[in-house]
């Protein structure tokens, strides 16, 4: 009997272990590469140039040493199913065009996703829904940890440390909200800053959050991610070079756990930028 408690016990466990733990990255398509890439130097990042793909795709990455990162992408022509996509997506404008989660086991997302019954589809580097419309601009990711990562690709002057937290916007989240309570987040409603104050749901993750917010806050009509925190070491420091050639300067948002300052989508290439000081409380 006391074995076959205890083995039930480590199914119960297994069965309401996280097997997605964070985020992973956004893909921000851009029509004009250089152009972009120049634009987020000039927002204090360090970026590493991608690697070429077969079907035309360009890209520039933004990453944290924890291996989340921003990317930069954008794709010539149409010559795939992904290419096609993506010009399809820069015809309203530059913009976020998926978001990815962090799952470090993929064979246990694979089974956990076949458990709720979410129909999905699997290659060696990533999971994704095609068959689900609302899921579409999703999936799961296992993290860009690359050989050729250098300290200088990590060296962002406005110190910028880690992609903390994505915004989604949409008239019915359900489908987002289902996968991400059944992947092993926790999703309960709380005050936000994005960047005004309202309140809306917030699904944590063990190192990260997604806010759920409500279809009007959407920048281009159909578009889910609208925005993203970045965690920094230094706000003044960010803030300064943030600042730079503006006619005004940032303002500082305070709340109980920390400080921002919101980057608006006209800098960014189409998603607001929070960068994001948590404030230490003494031990």
């Amino acid at each position: 009997m006391r074995i076959l408690t205890a083995v039930l016990g480590a199914l119960l466990l297994a069965s309401s272990a996280a097997t997605v733990t964070g985020l992973d990255h956004v893909p921000i398509a851009v029509s004009d590469l250089a152009r972009a890439a120049a634009d987020y130097r000039a927002l204090g990042f360090a970026l590493k140039p991608g690697r070429s793909h077969d079907d035309g795709i360009q890209n520039q990455h933004v990453k944290f040493t924890d291996g989340t990162e921003l990317e930069l992408i954008t794709a010539p022509a149409a010559r795939d199913a992904l290419t096609r996509t993506y010009r399809q997506h820069l015809a309203q404008g530059d913009g976020p065009a998926f978001f990815a989660l962090f799952a470090p086991d993929m064979t246990a997302a694979d089974a956990r996703l076949a458990q709720l019954r979410i129909p999905h589809a699997r290659d060696a580097g990533a999971i994704d829904f095609p068959q689900d419309p609302a899921l579409g601009y999703l999936f799961l990711s296992g993290r860009n940890a690359s050989p050729t990562d250098r300290p200088e690709h990590f060296a962002h002057v406005n110190t910028a440390e880690s992609l903390v937290r994505v915004w989604l916007a949409g008239d019915d989240l359900s489908r987002e909200r289902e996968l991400l309570d059944g992947l092993g987040a926790a999703v309960a409603d709380a005050d936000v800053r994005v960047p005004d104050a309202m309140h809306a749901s917030v699904a944590r993750l063990q190192e990260g959050e997604v806010i759920l917010l409500p279809g009007s806050r959407q920048l281009v009509a159909g578009r889910r991610v609208v925005g993203a925190t970045l965690r920094v070491g230094d706000l003044a420091a960010a803030r300064a070079i943030l600042d730079r050639g503006q006619p005004t300067p940032l303002a500082i948002v305070t709340t109980r756990n920390s400080r921002s300052v919101f980057v608006p989508p006209s800098r960014t290439h189409g998603l607001w930028l929070e960068f994001l000081e948590p404030l230490r409380r003494p031990s």
